[in-house]
């Protein structure tokens, strides 16, 4: 029986023009750089892969096969990918040519091969259909940004569990790519738009973590202690919002709540919260977004640390404010415009100056709020909260949208089981 015969190695030029050295690591090491192209590789992505007369289309196309091949998107990393071109238009699903035989292949040049077992296509006209990027200006914007922050808001958060590492892992993807059509001169008419995008990669990095920390630090000591005093018993061990919040121990929501306000700069809320017994006239839930924060200054965090009760240090925490218009969180549900609960434009409320930290400005929360008759308004509980970048893009809606089709079978009915099943088969 004759031996197996070996399977030669495949060669980087087997793989096209600029195709990662497999010494070279994945390419997305803190510090990896491409290394230089020759003058022939160069002339040739500058006259004829990217010549600026060509169509966005079939550049952005060209750039997107060539990162591929330059870049190892093992694991995580090629779903995040793939997710992120779909919110941008592009079809990932299997090439056309992907049945070609290994002979066939190899007879192909370097350029063919990749075109012709290329995952991504741009197509840019009447055969995209509904569901992907088809030129129609009316319908669709070349937008860098915009695509990148949709990501990051929604697809990003889902496919990464929301954990830190893959998250990270997620954005450096994109900032990756992004990096890559800067440095090979793909659209210099979007340049722009690029360096904005690569600028929100920026922030992605630094917002999402903060708002990880916030959810882990809410309702904080002040919003726990009005809960604690003003609503239903249990109201902060029943939302689920603030399982993450762990309550201090021998905790005295009273002293918190009226220490709170003697040590700030508020007499005539001070004075009403104490002339009578406050209670709840009002709750309503509502979307906000941050407009203003006034963090605790040095005196009042001073006053604090050296606050005794008894004859022990009373562990109070500074407070401050936040100041809050109307927002909207966009997502795929069809929800009715909900009018401002309160006759001013702006709402203020009171935090843990440990939570106004980890808040920036244009994030926005859906939150249940208490008013007490003495005008006080506090958070019950938190729904959700998103980062000042917050964007639903509707290609999300897409995800399972296929073309309609002509066909001779009745409609399903509820007299007709059968017809139902066969079409749920198709």
């Amino acid at each position: 029986m004759a031996g197996k015969k070996k399977r030669g190695k495949k060669t980087t030029a087997s793989r096209g023009p600029t195709a990662l050295a497999k010494a070279r690591g994945s390419g997305f090491e803190e510090y990896f750089a491409d290394p230089p192209m020759t003058p022939d590789e160069a002339k040739e992505e500058k006259e004829e892969i990217y010549d600026p007369d060509l169509p966005f289309a079939e550049r952005m196309q060209s750039c997107i096969q060539r990162f591929r091949s330059r870049r190892r998107l093992q694991a995580d990393r090629g779903l995040y990918f793939n997710d992120y071109l779909f919110l941008g238009g592009v079809d990932c699903m299997p090439g056309a040519f992907g049945g070609l035989s290994q002979q066939e292949l190899k007879d192909l040049t370097p350029a063919q091969r990749r075109e012709a077992t290329a995952t991504d296509v741009i197509w840019a006209n009447d055969s995209a259909g509904a569901k992907f990027y088809n030129g129609d200006e009316s319908d669709w914007s070349v937008d860098f940004t915009g695509v990148a922050a949709g990501f990051f808001s929604g697809s990003l958060v889902h496919l990464s569990s929301f954990e830190h590492k893959r998250m990270l892992e997620g954005i450096t993807t994109v900032e990756n790519f992004l990096r890559y059509v800067l440095q090979h001169d793909v659209c210099p008419e979007y340049e722009d738009d690029v360096k904005s995008a690569l600028e929100l990669c920026k922030t992605a990095t630094v917002e999402w973590p903060m708002i990880r920390k916030l959810y882990s630090l809410l309702p904080g000591y002040f919003n726990l202690a009005a809960a604690e005093l003003f609503c239903p018993e249990n109201t902060t061990k029943d939302s689920w919002s603030f399982q993450q919040f762990t309550r201090p121990e021998n905790f005295d929501a009273t002293s918190v709540f009226f220490t709170a306000f003697a040590l700030m700069d508020e007499p005539q809320l001070f004075e009403s919260l104490t002339t009578k017994e406050p209670s709840i006239t009002w709750e309503f839930t509502c979307t906000l977004e941050l407009v203003q924060i006034f963090r605790p200054d040095d005196n009042i965090i001073k006053r604090v640390k050296s606050l005794v009760i008894g004859d022990k240090a009373a562990h109070q925490v500074p407070i401050g404010k936040a100041v809050f218009k109307q927002g909207v969180i966009e997502d795929d549900w069809e929800n009715p415009i909900v009018d401002w609960p309160i006759n001013e434009e702006l709402m203020t409320l009171f935090f843990d100056d440990v939570l106004l930290v980890n808040m920036m400005l244009g994030m926005k929360l859906t939150a249940t709020i208490c008013e007490l008759d003495a005008g006080l308004r506090f958070v019950k509980a938190v729904e959700i909260i998103v980062p000042s970048f917050y964007v639903y893009l509707p290609q999300e809606m897409m995800r399972s949208y296929k073309e309609p089709k002509e066909t001779d079978r009745p409609a399903p009915s509820v007299n007709d089981a059968q017809a139902e099943s066969a079409e749920q088969e198709d």
